[in-house]
């Protein structure tokens, strides 16, 4: 599995789900952005913790990530690895004092525990094809690889190669092999 680094660049009341918000993280090399649905509650513990603000008691994400570092552990990296009918699964990666743990995490809750704990966050190849978008030069939503053919993919590979843009040729690759074993 091949990971993408990934950054929370914005958040909004979601349009299509009363009382969630969506988070969108973006990728900067190729800047395809994931949109996430979160619950009220954790965009509430990402947004207070991003800007900067002091809840006068602390959080259950402040919980967390209190008892990991009183237990000798340390964020390694949280990784959202899969999507299945629209729901997201991640992991959270923590060296203990003698391993490595990885903890199934919902994507929201390792987001939150994330950002405090100032750990990368990562996201497969898989989720970034299937949930990734694009916009283009206007801010329009550019279409996933998942929706081009077969066809349109290989084209598209020797147009980012004549361009000699290699990062996203091995992306077009990448779809195209997935493509051709399913």
């Amino acid at each position: 599995m091949n990971k993408y680094e990934v950054f929370v660049i914005a958040m909004a009341e979601s349009e299509s789900q009363r009382g969630h918000y969506v988070l969108i993280l973006e990728e900067p090399i190729s800047k395809r952005r994931i949109p996430i649905i979160v619950g009220i509650n954790e965009a509430q513990a990402i947004a207070i913790h991003l800007e900067g603000l002091q809840p006068s008691r602390p959080l259950t994400h402040d919980l967390c990530q209190t008892i990991i570092q009183q237990l000798g552990a340390k964020a390694k990296e949280v990784c959202i690895y899969q999507i299945q009918q629209d729901i997201f699964y991640a992991k959270l990666l923590l060296q203990g004092p003698k391993e490595l743990l990885e903890i199934e995490s919902r994507p929201s809750d390792a987001i939150a525990l994330a950002v405090r704990m100032h750990c990368p966050l990562f996201v497969s190849d898989q989720v970034l094809e299937e949930a990734g978008y694009l916009l283009d030069e206007k801010g329009r939503e550019k279409k996933s690889y998942a929706e081009y053919t077969l066809e349109e993919l290989e084209e598209l590979l020797s147009k980012v190669i004549a361009k000699e843009d290699y990062e996203s040729a091995a992306r077009l690759r990448s779809a195209i092999e997935k493509r051709k074993q399913s």
